[in-house]
């Protein structure tokens, strides 16, 4: 029964962790004493940007996670080295000792919450070792799992049209929803013109004198990171479609497929938006070429879903196209996206800059909207006030923990490539693949899967659903058999 329950556990955590997004600032008092500290002992002037998270805090999710790495030592499910020193989890092991000494050895080194922010990341690698080992043992549960995870991501769909509709957040904030409204700072908005407002002129409770519209951000803190939820949740439905024999769960479906695709216009997000377009071309692609291992009615689906997405792609553009418009970057280029993009340049050199000067440990971990850049080019002065990332998960990593960090997050991707070999494929795994590649796209432009806690779960716990979906055959074993008989 116990192991029973640290199974619902794990499966709970992947399912509803959009809605365990809260985060407590403990220590508050010596994560002020840390602040003063350091600027004492700091060799240059130091001031803590906006943006910058400066309170120790934990997550709902990381005291979840400690408490299923406990259960399952307790249970012996799994044994310490295998857990952190598997052929995957050894190199984020290995990145976590490299990303101390990068810290150790920075302008950081004593600023104390640098460390626990590292910390932070650990547990979000726990999250993947977890899932990893244990549903390598009971592959049966994956489908459960992706089931209810579809189910939670359908009614994350209505929060974020009830969010563009009444420009607003819902008030549920006992689901972790953010409170705002697009009259506050620092809020991801595109503006209301002439060409796009027609909708909201319908809607009698929206002020005269509204001139910016809300993007759907469902219970994430960002669209970017809800747009890359639903992109995710997309390939999910995609792969229960074409699997699900009974004609209930199907005409499900059929609705929740298109709701999902509006929904993903409504966060006007373009990283993941492009991603799941490239993402679903790759689907395709690979499922017609492997079409010979799937079963008749696997093969049927995959021709009515094409016809599905198609659909709902018209739709949507239908719907959204002046709102597409006004936001630009999508079928137009306008001044919102070109601000956004010369914004991501930007970042871009300023983490090249780090790189380049810093190449083996980098600058520390969690440094970047730290760092005096005007120590190394005088031009840079002052050219990131706010404290915002690099939008580039690669040039990230590069920037903060040198090549060294860079060379194990490679390899530990790698390392999930290589399981790909002589793989009998199935749409479950197909699907799992399409989000790891969108993962692996979606770095190229954002940060939020290294940087945000939702995001980084979001990563790691699906790069160990796909893991563990290889690794069972490649053991020669029944992808249906338990491998415990705990109860």
């Amino acid at each position: 029964m116990k192991t029973k329950l640290l199974y619902l556990f794990s499966a709970l955590l992947i399912a509803f962790f959009p809605f365990l997004n809260f985060f407590y600032k403990v220590f508050r008092g010596v994560s002020v004493s840390f602040v003063h500290y350091f600027e004492k002992h700091a060799s240059f002037h130091f001031q803590i940007p906006p943006l910058f998270q400066k309170y120790i805090h934990f997550y709902l999710t990381d005291f979840w996670i400690v408490g299923l790495m406990i259960s399952a030592f307790l249970l012996k499910e799994v044994r310490f080295k295998e857990l952190f020193f598997n052929r995957h989890s050894r190199y984020l092991t290995l990145y976590v000792a490299a990303a101390f000494l990068s810290i150790l050895f920075s302008l950081f080194s004593n600023y104390f919450f640098q460390y626990t922010a590292l910390i932070n990341l650990t547990i979000a690698f726990i999250s993947f070792h977890l899932i990893y080992l244990l549903f390598s043992k009971r592959t049966d549960l994956i489908q459960p799992i992706l089931w209810a995870f579809v189910g939670v991501a359908a009614f994350e769909c209505f929060i974020g049209i009830g969010q563009f509709l009444f420009q607003e957040s819902l008030g549920l904030w006992f689901l972790s929803e953010p409170q705002i409204t697009p009259y506050m700072e620092n809020i991801p908005i595109y503006p209301l013109t002439e060409g796009n407002r027609a909708l909201f002129d319908k809607l009698p409770w929206i002020p005269e004198g509204h001139t910016n519209i809300l993007r759907s951000l469902g219970t994430f803190d960002h669209p970017n990171i809800f747009g890359a939820y639903l992109s995710l949740s997309l390939f999910l439905s995609y792969s229960l479609f074409i699997t699900s024999l009974k004609k209930g769960w199907k005409i499900a479906l059929l609705m929740v497929i298109p709701l999902q695709i509006i929904t993903l216009g409504l966060t006007f997000s373009r990283g993941p938006i492009f991603a799941w377009i490239l993402g679903t071309v790759v689907f395709f692609v690979v499922g017609f070429i492997k079409r010979k291992m799937f079963s008749k009615s696997e093969r049927r689906g995959f021709y009515l879903l094409t016809l599905l997405i198609g659909a709902g792609f018209l739709l949507t553009l239908s719907i959204l196209f002046e709102q597409l418009i006004a936001r630009g970057g999508f079928v137009n280029y306008n001044g919102v996206a070109s601000g956004s993009d010369s914004g991501r340049l930007l970042y871009y050199r300023i983490a090249m800059m780090l790189f380049s000067s810093h190449p083996l440990l980098g600058i520390g971990f969690n440094s970047y909207s730290l760092f005096p850049y005007e120590i190394i080019n005088p031009t840079f002065e002052g050219a990131n006030p706010t404290g915002t990332l690099a939008h580039n998960v690669y040039l990230q990593i590069a920037s903060e923990t040198g090549l060294i960090g860079l060379i194990l997050i490679t390899l530990f991707v790698f390392s999930m490539v290589l399981l790909l070999r002589k793989q009998e494929m199935t749409p479950i795994k197909l699907a799992l693949g399409s989000i790891f590649l969108m993962f692996l796209l979606l770095g190229l432009v954002d940060h939020f899967l290294w940087t945000y806690n939702s995001g980084r779960l979001m990563f790691f716990l699906f790069s160990a659903l796909f893991a563990a979906s290889l690794k069972q055959e490649k053991q020669g074993l029944s992808p249906h058999l338990p491998s415990s008989s705990k109860g």
